[in-house]
């Protein structure tokens, strides 16, 4: 197993297409992250959010902080699941790989362009929001990473980042924290 270390993940993250920037969050700046991604505890629909993917990132020892003007590694899976106390999935986002086969479903109601509810499942209880972690498919063990997953934060989060490395406030670069143990 060969393993490039964290400049050579570093390196191949930056060769990304889309990809404007990848920068070390050292421990302090990832505390300062943390801090307020933690802070986030409602979705913009006003629903309590439950960030499955911030804890997935804490079991890693190693985050980066790419910004790029798109999806640098596309979910294949879902980002967000609206679900009730007693696990019933409600709605979630639908990943581009799946868009054609709920365009043609009749039994949904769609929220916005990528986000659908089902209607024929009554929620048992209070309905939250769920931020999953997603599997990074683009570095794995054979270049220092393992486990990688991808958090897509908050956007006040997103904007705390920007300024930390000094990355445009621009909307059309967006940020996603990548988390590993280094290998």
């Amino acid at each position: 197993m060969s393993t490039m270390g964290m400049d050579g993940i570093v390196e191949k993250l930056k060769g990304r297409e889309g990809v404007f920037d990848v920068c070390m969050l050292t421990d302090e700046l990832f505390k300062e992250f943390l801090k307020e991604e933690s802070s986030v505890e409602e979705s913009s629909m006003g629903m309590p959010l439950v960030n499955e993917a911030l804890k997935e990132c804490l079991h890693r020892n190693s985050h980066l902080v790419v910004f790029s003007s798109g999806s640098f590694d596309m979910p294949q899976d879902h980002v967000m699941v609206m679900k009730d106390d007693e696990g019933h999935i409600v709605g979630h986002d639908v990943p581009k790989g799946m868009m054609e086969m709920f365009q043609e479903m009749q039994d949904v109601i769609w929220l916005c362009d990528d986000f659908v509810m089902f209607p024929s499942v009554c929620a048992m209880s209070e309905i939250s929001m769920h931020m999953l972690p997603q599997r990074l498919t683009i570095i794995d063990e054979g270049d220092g990473a393992g486990n990688p997953v991808v958090l897509y934060p908050a956007t006040t989060s997103d904007m705390l980042l920007k300024r930390m490395f000094s990355i445009p406030l621009d909307s059309k670069l967006a940020s996603a924290i990548i988390s590993f143990d280094l290998l």
